[in-house]
């Protein structure tokens, strides 16, 4: 499956210069947020398949004005054509407020969807806004990862992470936004990738030239239990 994924930056590219041909085989949109809902709700419109997205911390109008047509998977995990696809929007903050989010905030939300991937019996798409922690992350509090994402890949190993909020430009063939981390391809969707997937078929990812420090998996704070 041919999947088209954006986040952050509208592609002049796309806007200008929209060509058919080029998107043709695209099956799945996924936007990690931090776009217009107008930029989403044309690309729905110009590419006929079905088009997936989580908030960024810039994305508040979609309270008012969500991008039409399109479907918001923030705190779920839905399913399209066999694939499990989980989101979480937002990022971190130390003044949290809409679409951003305190560490121990995300590790609530992470708790409670955990229900939601074992009933779906595993993960294969992560989407979110923030990447997580040391995976792609930047230097300060409000560019830095979330440990409850970390422990995502690491517990459940998404075939594919996909997320946005750390700006690399908009390349798409950018060596620092498509690495391998373990089980999982990390990809920052900054501006516009075209992924080719097929669930069940292990991915391969060229080494880049992101790096990244190993760390013990993130373990979730004893207040927040896991939610049946």
């Amino acid at each position: 499956m041919k999947i088209l994924v954006v986040s952050d930056i509208e592609s002049k590219f796309i806007w200008d210069h929209f060509d058919p041909e080029r998107f043709r085989d695209v099956r799945l949109i996924i936007s990690c947020g931090d776009l217009s809902a107008r930029y989403l709700s044309f690309l729905v419109t110009m590419i006929p398949c079905p088009l997936l997205y989580v908030p960024g911390n810039h994305d508040k109008r979609y309270e008012i004005n969500p991008p039409e047509g399109c479907v918001n998977i923030d705190g779920k995990v839905v399913v399209y054509k066999g694939i499990r696809i989980m989101g979480l929007g937002g990022c971190k903050s130390s003044r949290p407020t809409t679409y951003e989010y305190s560490e121990d905030q995300m590790w609530r939300r992470v708790r409670k969807i955990e229900s939601q991937i074992r009933r779906a019996k595993g993960l294969d798409l992560f989407v979110t806004h923030a990447p997580a922690i040391g995976l792609g992350d930047g230097p300060d509090l409000f560019h830095e990862g979330f440990q409850s994402f970390r422990y995502i890949d690491d517990i459940y190993k998404p075939d594919i992470h996909f997320y946005g909020h750390r700006h690399l430009g908009e390349n798409p063939m950018d060596r620092r936004a498509i690495y391998p981390y373990h089980d999982t391809v990390m990809i920052n969707a900054c501006g516009y990738k075209i992924v080719e997937y097929d669930p069940g078929i292990p991915m391969t990812a060229p080494l880049g030239t992101q790096s990244f420090e190993e760390m013990p998996t993130p373990v979730p704070p004893r207040r927040f239990p896991f939610l049946f």
